[in-house]
């Protein structure tokens, strides 16, 4: 089941996240929330960016690939859980 948060518009149209949201999108500080307006709701997902200079030319044009992919819904079906966990078995293995 969704977990529903009330978040305030503050000054300078600031909004806190609450530390739970940044859990279950795997965010801290400096990462980037992208949102999409669907009429008057919104969906969000936390992104992690990472400096380009950091890959190849031939990881660059396979990542610019497989965003083609998932922007035609091409993508996978996996849990944000499970994604996290294989990040986190992954980041272990290269360290």
């Amino acid at each position: 089941m969704p977990e529903v948060f009330k978040l305030k518009v503050a000054a300078r149209r600031q909004v806190t996240l609450p530390q739970r949201v940044l859990d279950l999108l795997n965010l801290s500080e400096g990462d980037v929330l992208e949102i999409t307006v669907h009429g008057d709701s919104i969906v969000g997902r936390g992104l992690k960016l990472m400096p380009s200079r950091l890959f190849t030319p031939e990881i660059l044009e396979q990542l610019r690939k497989r965003e083609a992919e998932l922007s035609e819904g091409e993508g996978i079906e996996m849990t944000k859980d499970e994604l996290a966990s294989k990040f986190r078995r992954r980041s272990h293995a290269h360290a």
